[in-house]
């Protein structure tokens, strides 16, 4: 069976790719992102990601970053970004908080955190609600790596009725505790950038991001060597920032998450960097995509 992955693809655009409104013609364009501060950037300045990774843990740091943060606590020097160490008190009380504000993936997150530090319960109660989430804010029959997860989770317990049902119980009860602010966060993301007070237009809103697809099925760069050496055995996921420039090529392809483990991101960042988006003018900012790729060897299928 030919080795390829399933991917689902994500835009960071607040509102859409809406026109700016008609009572704010004059405002300028939002700043370019520092590319040598991001810590996930191997390349950047090393002074300027710690202190950008610091700004992230603090009061008023976004869900996004402080999920970002935890992932590269999660992994330590194993992220492709090798920026700290790993440590796993920070990484689990960062991926809880940001799950707790409607990141998702810090779910999976917590989950395989879990799962590989010998806490199986507590990983099968996160993997149960990242799949329950994912379902219901975006409906698929692709699952493989959900799937995956909780079976691996199941593996790692005591089989029975008792299980199940405590797995049932806990997940009930922490729905009872914190479905409502989950669900309260994951609808205000929908209302993103919706405030009138805004004192620059979002790059995306000038500069709109459309991927370039014939088909919702594409080839694995690289085939299945690419797998291999990258020691890829089973579902995975990776979670990429992508700078898009101006031509509509992806110029840069930076590993937010990979799970279980680094290898889903080594294995599909060739993929990553061969996507194409719509081309708009040369003397337009990077535009930043959030691309979320999942690997299984069944298929290759693209979801918005």
């Amino acid at each position: 069976m030919r080795a390829a992955f399933a991917w689902s693809l994500a835009f960071a655009l607040a509102a859409g790719l809406s026109v700016a409104r008609a009572e704010e013609p004059a405002l300028p364009l939002c700043a370019s992102p520092d590319l040598a501060s991001l810590p996930e950037n191997p390349d950047g300045d090393p002074a300027l990601r710690l202190a950008t990774l610091a700004r992230w843990q603090a009061e008023g740091a976004t869900p996004n970053q402080t999920f970002r943060a935890g992932a590269l606590y999660r992994m330590g020097k194993a992220h492709p970004a090798a920026l700290v160490e790993a440590d796993l008190q920070k990484a689990r009380d960062l991926l809880a908080k940001a799950a707790l504000a409607g990141e998702l993936t810090a779910m999976a997150s917590s989950a395989e955190l879990e799962l590989r530090h010998g806490d199986a319960f507590s990983g099968m109660v996160w993997a149960q609600l990242y799949a329950h989430y994912m379902q219901v804010t975006h409906p698929s029959r692709f699952r493989t790596y959900q799937a995956d997860l909780i079976k691996r989770g199941f593996a790692a317990l005591p089989p029975g009725e008792e299980t199940e049902r405590r797995i049932v119980a806990y997940v009930q009860g922490f729905f009872d505790k914190y479905g409502a602010g989950i669900d309260a966060a994951l609808a205000s993301t929908k209302d993103a950038g919706a405030s009138p007070e805004r004192d620059c237009r979002p790059v995306h809103e000038v500069y709109p991001v459309e991927r370039r697809l014939d088909s919702h099925r594409v080839p694995l760069a690289g085939g299945s060597n690419t797998i291999k050496r990258a020691r890829l055995h089973g579902p995975g996921l990776a979670l990429f920032r992508l700078h898009v420039a101006p031509s509509g090529e992806v110029s840069q392809a930076l590993v937010i998450e990979s799970l279980p483990g680094p290898a889903a991101g080594k294995g599909l960042r060739a993929s990553a960097l061969r996507m194409r988006f719509n081309a708009v003018a040369e003397d337009a900012p990077i535009r930043v995509v959030y691309l979320p790729m999942t690997y299984d060897d069944q298929s290759v299928r693209v979801r918005d």
